[in-house]
């Protein structure tokens, strides 16, 4: 893979810069979101101590491997802090206990995370994480989601040297990533 172009002076703003009203807005605003309760009974099965937030020792519990194998402890921990956005040590973005991940509840963790990203864009990525289209995302999606969106993340900054939060790159050199990411 050939790296990035590299600029040979000022780049022009116009050629590679949006106008200042394309650029993404400030961090959504929570709205209503309804949720599907038919995993709710799943949800508390993991919550065992029926707080709305799964602890480290709730979540290995409930994760397997392929081959019935437990997680690793330390991708436990891992998963715990990537998610943890208060820092209380356990995971809980189902503000309404439904078992389930609504929209609403997607956007606000993704600010929680950092991310300030476009309603129409999260609204996107989360209906592409709602495999059953319900308009809800259960837990392992959530987390796929996310992690998705880091993935994504990394490959823009790695071309980001100025970190201006804009790239150039080739269209072959965009395919390799995007299939890097199908793997």
């Amino acid at each position: 893979m050939s790296p990035p172009p590299q600029a040979t002076g000022p780049r022009p703003a116009a050629l590679n810069r949006p106008a200042a009203s394309n650029r993404p807005p400030p961090s959504p605003v929570p709205q209503d979101g309804a949720a599907d309760p038919s995993l709710l009974p799943l949800f508390r099965a993991v919550d065992k101590d029926g707080t709305g937030q799964l602890s480290e020792r709730e979540l290995s519990a409930a994760l397997v491997n392929g081959d019935w194998t437990a997680f690793d402890p330390q991708t436990v921990r891992m998963m715990i802090r990537m998610f943890d956005s208060d820092r209380s040590g356990t995971i809980g973005f189902d503000v309404d206990r439904s078992g389930n991940i609504s929209l609403d509840e997607f956007s606000n963790a993704l600010v929680a995370f950092r991310y300030r990203l476009s309603p129409g864009f999260v609204e996107l990525l989360f209906h592409t994480y709602d495999k059953r289209g319900e308009g809800v995302m259960s837990f392992d999606l959530f987390v796929q989601a996310c992690i998705s969106l880091k993935r994504m993340t990394d490959v823009f900054k790695k071309y980001d040297d100025d970190r201006d939060g804009y790239i150039t790159l080739g269209f072959e050199d965009f395919l390799v990533e995007i299939l890097k990411q199908l793997r």
